[in-house]
């Protein structure tokens, strides 16, 4: 039973990275060209997805967009992994205390808000939405590894290492990094779903990536308008391909969760 689960929720998620990985030779047309006698059409032999208001292939965006979002999602959730393994290194080093009560200030932080007012002065690209959506996320991730950490400071291996001389520094790396992978792979998974629906949400209120760059979100900005005309197909498979992404690791991510005992 469990074996049927796994292979139910792996097969979705790797025909998806699949398509996003091959989106430059799976694509039948060019996502910027238009077609104006092929306003909004419904799905058909030529375009099987239909076409969006300037006649665009809705296939060949959305196997782009689906590019777009998981090399979003997957480079954020390593970058915030990164910057908070940073931090708490940081912290351990030096003025243990201090470090500790700048995380909690920015954990109150409004994040979001401060993301969506950064983006509407600033020209978005890819590299910076990734940016951004690590500095949201990273201390998050860090104050989830920080109740782990100090709880494997408590244990008799650490304490053992520490009596023989070992320093905090390397102790980091050879006995509390090691113990911490488990956990470090799990927040990944669930990440990548967090930093996807950021960036969708982002598009979806119009400050994500520019109309050149088909994303998840931007597709379902163009389906807010979709709804005016009863253009169903432009609302129906970007929702569609975003829960066949979002189930699939979700699930992954609990599973995960499970088997390893991980708290989160």
């Amino acid at each position: 039973m469990i074996l049927f689960k796994i292979i139910l929720c792996l097969v979705p998620l790797g025909i998806l990275f699949f398509c996003a990985l091959f989106a430059p030779f799976l694509a039948p047309f060019d996502i910027l060209s238009t077609h104006l006698e092929s306003l909004h059409q419904t799905p058909n032999f030529t375009y099987i997805l239909g076409t969006d208001f300037l006649g665009r292939d809705l296939f060949s965006r959305l196997l782009f967009a689906l590019r777009t979002s998981l090399i979003i999602g997957i480079s954020s959730s390593l970058l915030a992994i990164i910057f908070a393994l940073c931090y708490l290194l940081l912290a351990r080093c030096f003025f243990y205390a201090f470090w500790m009560r700048i995380l909690e200030f920015f954990l109150a932080l409004p994040a979001f808000l401060l993301m969506m007012f950064f983006q509407s002065f600033v020209a978005s690209n890819i590299f910076l939405m990734i940016f951004l959506i690590a500095i949201i996320h990273w201390c998050f991730i860090a104050r989830i590894m920080e109740s782990e950490l100090k709880r494997l400071e408590n244990l008799d291996f650490y304490k053992a290492n520490i009596v023989l001389g070992r320093t905090e520094f390397r102790a980091f790396f050879k006995d509390l990094l090691p113990a911490l992978k488990t956990l470090i792979f799990t927040l990944f998974i669930f990440n990548i779903i967090h930093a996807i629906a950021t960036e969708a949400t982002l598009s979806f209120f119009g400050l994500g990536l520019g109309f050149e760059i088909p994303s998840l979100g931007t597709l379902l900005n163009d389906s807010s308008k979709a709804v005016f005309i009863g253009a169903w197909w432009m609302i129906f498979f970007p929702l569609l391909t975003l829960l066949l992404l979002f189930l699939p690791l979700l699930w992954l991510g609990n599973f995960l969760q499970k088997i390893w005992s991980v708290r989160t």
